[in-house]
Formats: structure tokens, sequence, C-alpha cells
């Protein structure tokens, strides 16, 4: 008697299932933000090997970073560059913003930096605030250095800034500093994890 039944039965509860369906994707629609801005380029990690600035090293050796393009530079007088690496006389190794070295006709660069306390591996965002600009910040092998840069790509974008983090991993005789750093190419975007950040 209830055979003819059956089918209805069936067809409700598939129509009910796809009800279902189609409520949680308009809830989960609802609850992410359409105009949230997303990254488009994924962490660049580096190394770097860079003399101190007074180190006795070769003639016209590199001894700073400039950071957008991962590269080592020497320091001449176009200042083309970020930061800049040399000694302390106790031990130390001094991390020099641009500015504090010498400006060029392009104007001086606009850096800020931070030391973290934890492995150099577990730094995984840059903070927010607390950075101090344009001072020289001395670090041991090991100490994490969080850099804040204002970048000519990110001119027309709604935050001036990109962040990138350095450790000066051990030290030669003769003055040559060898490192790792991560960049986040992505104007405003502060994760330092692999691949294309979410923040």
């Amino acid at each position: 008697m209830h055979t003819p039944n059956r089918p209805r039965r069936r067809g409700r509860r598939a129509a009910f299932a796809t009800l279902l369906t189609v409520a949680a994707a308009l809830a989960s629609a609802a609850c992410s933000d359409p105009f949230k801005l997303k990254a488009q380029y994924a962490n660049e990690p580096f190394v770097y090997s860079v003399y101190g600035l007074t180190s006795a090293g070769p003639a016209n050796a590199a001894a700073a970073l400039d950071l957008v393009s991962r590269a080592t530079v020497k320091v001449d007088g176009s200042f083309g560059f970020d930061v800049a690496f040399d000694f302390d006389g106790q031990g130390k190794i001094r991390v020099i913003p641009q500015p504090l070295v010498g400006s060029s006709a392009n104007g001086s660069r606009a850096v800020a930096l931070q030391r973290l306390n934890g492995a150099y591996e577990s730094v995984m965002l840059a903070p927010a605030h607390d950075y101090v600009a344009d001072s020289v910040m001395t670090v041991l092998p090991g100490e994490t250095v969080v850099v804040r840069l204002t970048s000519a790509s990110c001119i027309y974008q709604l935050s001036s800034f990109m962040f990138a983090k350095l450790v000066v991993d051990s030290v030669k005789t003769g003055g040559l500093i060898f490192g790792r750093g991560v960049i986040n190419p992505n104007c405003g975007f502060k994760s330092f994890a692999d691949g294309i950040p979410d923040k």
C-alpha cells in the first residue's frame, strides 16, 4: 500500500538535502569578505653573505642588502640598499638602516627595525607596532630582526610598507657575515609563512 509514496519521500529527502547544501554555501559566502585584500605573490626566502663596512674584506665587497630584490650590494654613492652591516667591536653585528649610511640623489629609504625574541623559525608574523626608525640595531648571531620598509611598488596600494625578517647565522674570521631572511613582497602583508600569505 505504501509503495507509491516511496519515490515521493525520496524526492522530498533529496530536495531537503539540496536545500541544506545551498543554505550552507550561502552562510559561508556571508561570512567571507569579498572585498578582502588578497596577496598575489609568494613569500621569498633568501640567504646572504656580506662583509662588515669596516672589516678587512675585498675592495668593493658587498656590505648591504636590497631586500626587495633579495640582493647583496656594495655600499657606494647610489646607496641602493635597505640595511648595511658592520661590527661594534664587542662581538655584536650592527644592522644599519640606509639613511644612517648616506643619502642618494633619489632620496633616503624609510627603514625601521625591531628585534624579536624567539628562534628565527618561530617568527611567523611581523609586528604591527614598536618599530624604531632610522636607528642602528646591534644583534648577536641567532637574534631575529624584522624590517619594515617602504617600496615604490606600494605607492598606489593601501599600505606603503613591506616586511622582512633577518637573522645572522655566523661570522667568519675576516668579517664575512652569513645569514638568512624572508621578505613578504605583498604591500601591507605581515606573514612570513611559506607560499602566498593570507595576512
